[in-house]
């Protein structure tokens, strides 16, 4: 054996070091989980690779998506099978498929992690499930077709968007009880807060604006009047852009938090409806379901920067990032 001096084995242990440091793959991006409605599948989008990674078979047309605060788990609410889905986001498994009733539709996991909501259409209620057994601890009776959830960055309030009553109510996580109900605009469907939890924007179907929503008091501050069929919206840039998703004309609205202005609109492809953004605060993501795509959009630039192919009637209704 050649004799070696404290030079080369220094010299030995940078290399074998650097060589480590390159040939070590980088760390996976965060990814989107999109439900394609009318496939019976739920698509993982890898979005550093702006491509689909895996596909996940989900019976029972599956429509919201609440991905959990680690990453974990994606919950995904499937109306013909009368509850959700839970997916593994590691294996990229169906885990279980719990039974909650006939209208399950919105739906939203807890920022600790520790509780599911599901909205039903049907029996104008939200169960409150316990992730430990899944059993149901109560069920909320709220307005006529509850469909859209989103909770408070402090994992205190609930707030249900009611479409057929034109309101929005708001739950007590403490004691799962309404605190209280505005009235907003026609058919109002999904919901976004910002990252105080002052503010709640509603996108209302029918009267095609946006409600905002002073959470604190639950008064409406404003009416801001977007395009056709706005159906969700996401918050983006440190919560100073709106993005809302148009059904009936293929676009983003984009709308400036502080004056409260529609200031863009963006062509995305055909039926936008779930919109999400990404862990960047930057890029928005929205599900187009006639054309089975998720458009990614620049929140700087305010252009579409991809089109990745997903599945047929993808709709992602929801937070669909995980990590």
């Amino acid at each position: 054996m050649f004799p070696v001096n404290k030079m080369t084995v220094a010299m030995l242990v940078a290399t074998v070091f650097l060589s480590a440091l390159v040939s070590k793959p980088a760390a996976a991006g965060p990814y989107a989980y999109i439900s394609n409605q009318l496939d019976d599948s739920v698509s993982i989008i890898d979005v550093e690779q702006a491509k689909v990674l895996n596909t996940i078979a989900v019976p029972g047309k599956p429509a919201g998506i609440a991905v959990s605060p680690d990453g974990r788990y994606c919950y995904v609410s499937t109306p013909e099978a009368k509850g959700f889905a839970v997916l593994d986001t590691q294996t990229h498994q169906l885990l279980n498929k719990v039974e909650v009733s006939d209208g399950a539709l919105g739906i939203a996991v807890a920022p600790d992690g520790k509780r599911v909501y599901v909205a039903d259409w049907y029996t104008n209620s939200v169960a409150v499930l316990d992730v430990s057994d899944w059993q149901v601890i109560k069920r909320i009776a709220v307005g006529e077709s509850p469909s859209g959830l989103i909770i408070s960055p402090n994992n205190r309030w609930l707030y249900v968007a009611n479409r057929l009553s034109n309101s929005v109510s708001k739950i007590d996580l403490n004691t799962l009880t309404i605190k209280d109900t505005v009235q907003v605009g026609q058919h109002p469907f999904g919901l976004t807060i910002d990252g105080r939890g002052e503010r709640i924007y509603v996108a209302n179907v029918q009267s095609d604006d946006v409600t905002v929503v002073d959470a604190n008091r639950m008064q409406p501050v404003a009416t801001v009047k977007v395009n056709m069929l706005p159906y969700a919206a996401t918050l983006a840039l440190n919560d100073s852009r709106l993005f809302v998703t148009n059904q009936d004309d293929g676009s983003v609205s984009v709308v400036d938090t502080e004056s409260l202005k529609e200031i863009a609109l963006i062509k995305v492809g055909d039926k936008p409806e779930g919109i999400s953004t990404h862990p960047d605060d930057r890029h928005v993501y929205v599900a187009n379901w006639f054309d089975g795509t998720v458009s990614v959009i620049d929140g700087k630039t305010l252009r579409v920067v991809d089109t990745i192919k997903t599945g047929e009637g993808s709709r992602a209704f929801g937070q669909f990032f995980g990590k």
